[in-house]
């Protein structure tokens, strides 16, 4: 019967029987019985703990090492703001500049000047044509160059006097030489003068 009914179960087609070997009946059951007890005895049993490793091949637990700090970088120094200079200031070093051009070009204009006739000398005719240039460029800029050589001297003239001396053809205290011209810029005196004062022979030398 049990036979009959596992047949029908894995037929391909149930209304075919499936042919089994032949089995003793004996056996097929013991077989069957065993392979339950083994089932039952796997569900039973306890589950099996992992086997602890051995000592010597685990390897040394080393104590962590605490993290070396980092110092933060050093900020970096603040720039320095550059302090312009005032207004006054630069008007003082401009115009001490403007003093030294002014001077030097009067200086070459009066080696090129011929003193006894008052006109550019031969040979310099060429370079006279560039000072007087640059001369015109000082007063597009609002400088005035004086030197005072041969108008008549008063304390209020913006020179330094180096010396008072007697000379026969003035009649009264006269600039007679320069070592240095009086430089204006823009109605503001940027340079002192340095004179030589002629003074009637009849009179004394006032005191400087």
């Amino acid at each position: 019967m049990q036979h009959s009914l596992l047949a029908q179960i894995f037929a391909r087609d149930p209304r075919k029987l499936a042919r089994f070997p032949d089995v003793p009946l004996d056996q097929a059951l013991v077989a069957l019985q065993q392979l339950q007890l083994t089932l039952e005895d796997l569900k039973s049993a306890p589950p099996l703990a992992p086997a602890p490793a051995s000592i010597g091949s685990m390897p040394p637990v080393m104590p962590a090492e605490p993290p070396t700090p980092v110092e933060p970088p050093a900020p970096a120094p603040a720039p320095v703001p550059a302090v312009a200079p005032s207004g006054e200031t630069y008007l003082e070093e401009l115009g001490g500049s403007l003093a030294t051009l002014a001077t030097q070009v009067w200086r070459a204009r009066n080696r090129i000047i011929d003193p006894a006739t008052g006109e550019p000398r031969e040979e310099m005719r060429r370079i006279h044509r560039h000072v007087e240039g640059a001369f015109e460029s000082f007063t597009e800029m609002g400088l005035v160059i004086n030197d005072w050589i041969n108008q008549p001297y008063d304390s209020g003239l913006p020179v330094k006097v180096l010396t008072f001396q007697p000379a026969s053809e003035v009649q009264r205290d006269t600039v007679l030489e320069a070592t240095r011209p009086t430089v204006i810029w823009k109605d503001r005196l940027i340079q002192m003068g340095e004179v030589i004062v002629g003074i009637p022979q009849s009179t004394e030398a006032p005191s400087s």
